[in-house]
């Protein structure tokens, strides 16, 4: 080993802090580059590959009524259509073992895996159920606990039965019960005649079209099966179409992937910077060593290639370490993100792309953030590298310097005012630190901002839902009936009842496209309702003079799309008839994410008039005295029990409880939002090391300084409070900054979140709690950043600093 790797050596080994130090700086932005690109990679792809394992239907109908299974010929036959596949939900109450409370799920009946076509049910573990056994679904196993050999009693049109576990399954296309997803069961069709399904009938349609696939195609396919079904009658609540390559959650992951991109392009950048203070420094304490150098002939290209490959062997090291824990970091985060969506993780996988990205970036990065210090240390001459330094001399030459010395010198005493002129006096390297700090300060309170605003426009929203609970009913009702009923639960104060069509809506002859990914449906309310009101975008909502008006309010995502704007008129055909609608109005959808049917508002006169159905409700929407959760859940639980006592049976789907919906739409947040505070915990952390590296170079370049102050009586409090009063002075400095740009770029940078992340337009509220929050936060990085550096200046003695 030659002379020259024999420094590389002691360069890397002596100084193991240092070393350490810049090893971290680099695996940080390596390590968040392959967890964050191979999350995106193996979650869309992961995401796909068992969608098309599942063998999608591309289209999906869910029927108001059974169907006799001799209709399938028929369907068979229409033009498109490749082949079906038949399956039946079914509303039903259940008790868990040990508790005393009956609860909504849905039992699917359909045959065992080897009967099935599309949309396949797999057997996780167990057996396929008979007779006289369910399955239960893989997310609903995790939710409610359920076990096999575990018993569950079902209530039926007959009395109780209580039937065992025999399998846990796993269905492609179940609601994470965290977002409101019900429990599901699945059994064999034996049990159908228990719940009064009829024989030789089904419920849910599942079609896959004629090949080539493309959307327009599935939809004339499933207007033409909807035609078909009204002429028996039969209607269909919902049409959901499915991509045969894509997987149905992959809009829920776009908003998550753009935020996760975000960071990793951060991570670099930010990785980047600590890398060029911790070269600065290796640099700085390595200047009288350069000049020594050269004074025994080393060339300037000669010292180059030496520091770079010192980077370059602290990029290998780096890479050696992030690599392995960002492949595994990356498959974990997306198996637990998949896992929502119920997409097991059977075997480890990486992101090739990932792996390239952090052998290629890791290199690169640390090597061009390298070559600006290392240039200008090696273009140092003999002399100035060799010269004494760190007393000073560096500052006081511009206008600023004189005006901030003038400063300290009428309001501050001496020693803050060193402190001050000690913040100020590398600018360069303080606007490197300050602007990872007031990167992260931004990005603190904008997230804190957007959570405001996502709370606020949850708030409005429930604001402007002015019932407690909504009962959705399998079958339409006698509207008697159900206020006889309603109003005999002695909690409700008003009832309005309202109901639900299927409808195909259509402008110059073609069909409009949605924003509802499970299409859309009329909701027929009483013109002057008093129990909802959505946000109105632009025209108006009904009054009582709309009254048997065919008059509707379309939902402005829909609008946009189709060029629709108040005032143009919309064909709908609902049942048998097709009529001129004019839009009056257009809202603001809320829940514009993948599980939401899309509500088309319309008089409830009107509709009743049309369709000759006055007598009878899809929903009754309940107002209560209630303030608490537990209170709602009671007072459902109450309105349930009533409700099915009478051989009324209610939609597990459709049956909301206000609260709960509530936090259901904050558990969809809840990822995305986990993902902002990621990153600006991430860029926090990086702040805080790129502070301590900052204040550790500080130490480096003021050596001699601190021993003139040590030899003129300096004692090594004083000397510690110094340099912890700097990183004080730079957190408060960082605070004072991103607090007005916070203030102006929240509002803009939140609308744009809100819109990609959640399909939303946001209600946006500045978090002023936030700001006290950061400056908390903001202090304390800066204490825990400074106290070593502080405490090392601290310990040099006279000899140590004037001896270098």
């Amino acid at each position: 080993m030659n002379t020259l790797w024999y420094k590389i050596w002691a360069d890397l080994w002596l100084i193991k802090g240092r070393t350490l130090l810049a090893i971290l700086s680099i695996a940080i932005g390596v390590f968040c580059v392959g967890t964050l690109f191979g999350m995106i990679d193996l979650q869309l792809a992961k995401m796909d590959a068992a969608h098309r394992q599942s063998q999608p239907s591309h289209i999906n109908l869910i029927l108001r009524s059974d169907a006799d299974l001799s209709l399938l010929p028929a369907i068979k036959a229409l033009p498109g259509v490749a082949d079906v596949d038949t399956l039946t939900p079914i509303t039903v109450r259940y008790q868990l073992p040990g508790q005393a409370d009956w609860q909504m799920a849905t039992l699917m009946l359909r045959p065992p895996p080897a009967e099935q076509r599309y949309d396949l049910t797999t057997l996780v573990m167990g057996n396929w159920p008979e007779a006289a056994q369910v399955s239960v679904e893989n997310l609903s196993a995790k939710h409610t606990g359920l076990k096999l050999d575990d018993h569950v009693q079902l209530q039926t049109d007959y009395g109780t039965i209580t039937l065992p576990v025999t399998g846990i399954v796993r269905h492609p296309f179940v609601k994470p019960p965290k977002f409101g997803g019900q429990t599901h069961f699945f059994g064999s069709s034996e049990l159908a005649s228990q719940f009064g399904v009829k024989p030789n009938s089904f419920r849910q349609l599942l079609v896959q079209i004629t090949a080539p696939y493309s959307s327009d195609k599935a939809r004339e396919v499933a207007k033409n099966i909807r035609t078909l079904l009204n002429k028996q009658p039969i209607g269909v609540n919902v049409t959901l179409m499915q991509d045969p390559e894509q997987h149905w959650g992959r809009p829920f992951f776009v908003g998550i992937n753009n935020i996760l991109q975000l960071m990793a392009i951060a991570s670099l950048v930010l990785a980047s910077v600590l890398i060029f203070n911790t070269v600065s420094a290796h640099i700085t304490q390595q200047t009288q060593q350069i000049g020594v150098l050269k004074a025994l002939g080393a060339s300037m290209s000669r010292i180059i290639k030496l520091y770079l490959l010192e980077t370059l062997l602290l990029a290998l090291m780096a890479e050696l370490l992030a690599i392995p824990l960002a492949l595994l970091a990356a498959y974990l985060s997306s198996c637990q993100l998949l896992g929502l969506f119920n997409i097991e993780c059977n075997q480890f996988a990486y992101s090739p792309r990932a792996l390239y990205l952090m052998a290629l970036g890791g290199l690169l990065a640390p090597l061009l953030a390298a070559i600006i210090p290392i240039w200008r240390g090696a273009a140092m001459s003999i002399r100035q590298a060799i010269a004494s330094y760190g007393l000073g001399s560096d500052f006081g030459r511009s206008f600023f310097d004189r005006w901030l010395e003038k400063l300290g010198e009428f309001f501050l005493s001496s020693f803050y005012a060193a402190a001050l002129g000690n913040l100020f006096r590398r600018k360069g390297r303080l606007l490197l630190t300050q602007s990872v700090l007031v990167i992260a300060g931004v990005m603190f309170l904008v997230l804190m901002s957007l959570i405001a605003s996502v709370n606020l426009t949850l708030d409005n929203e429930m604001a402007r839902s002015r019932y407690s609970v909504r009962l959705g009913f399998s079958r339409d009702q006698p509207r008697g009936k159900i206020i006889e009923l309603a109003k005999s639960v002695p909690a409700t104060t008003n009832l309005e009842l309202w109901q639900r069509h299927p409808i195909e809506i259509m402008q110059h002859e073609i069909a409009l496209r949605q924003k509802g990914s499970l299409g859309v449906q009329m909701v027929a309310l009483p013109a002057s309702s008093s129990m909802y009101q959505p946000l109105i975008d632009s025209g108006r909502w009904f009054n009582a003079e709309d009254a048997g008006k065919p008059v509707l309010v379309l939902s402005s995502d829909t609008a946009h799309l189709n060029g629709i704007k108040p005032g143009d008129s919309v064909f709908i055909r609902l049942g048998a008839t097709q009529h001129s609608w004019r839009v009056i109005g257009l809202y603001r959808w809320l829940v514009g994410n993948s599980y939401a049917v899309e509500p088309i508002y319309a008089p409830l006169e009107t509709v009743q008039t049309l369709t000759r159905q006055p007598d009878f409700a899809t929903f009754a929407l309940l107002n209560a005295a209630i303030e608490t959760p537990t209170q709602e859940t009671a007072y459902l639980s109450q309105l349930k029990q009533t409700f099915e006592d009478n051989a009324i049976n209610l939609d597990v789907y459709t049956t909301q409880a206000k609260l709960e919906q509530r936090q259901f739409a904050r558990n969809q947040f809840k990822p995305v939002i986990g993902m902002l505070f990621g990153l600006a915990v991430m860029v926090a952390t990086v702040g805080g090391i790129g502070l301590s590296g900052t204040l550790a170079i500080s130490v480096l370049q003021r050596t001699r300084e601190i021993g003139v102050l040590r030899a003129i009586g300096a004692p090594s409090k004083a000397i510690f409070r110094l340099f912890m009063l700097e990183g004080l002075l730079h957190g408060n400095v960082a605070w004072l900054i991103s607090v007005p740009i916070a203030y102006y770029s929240a509002a803009p940078i939140a609308k744009t979140l809100g819109q990609t992340l959640f399909g939303i337009q946001l209600d946006y509220r500045f978090n002023l709690n936030a700001v006290g929050y950061w400056w908390i936060i903001v202090l304390f990085l800066a204490w825990l950043a400074a106290y070593l550096p502080a405490r090392n200046a601290a310990k040099l003695t006279v000899r140590q600093c004037l001896s270098d």
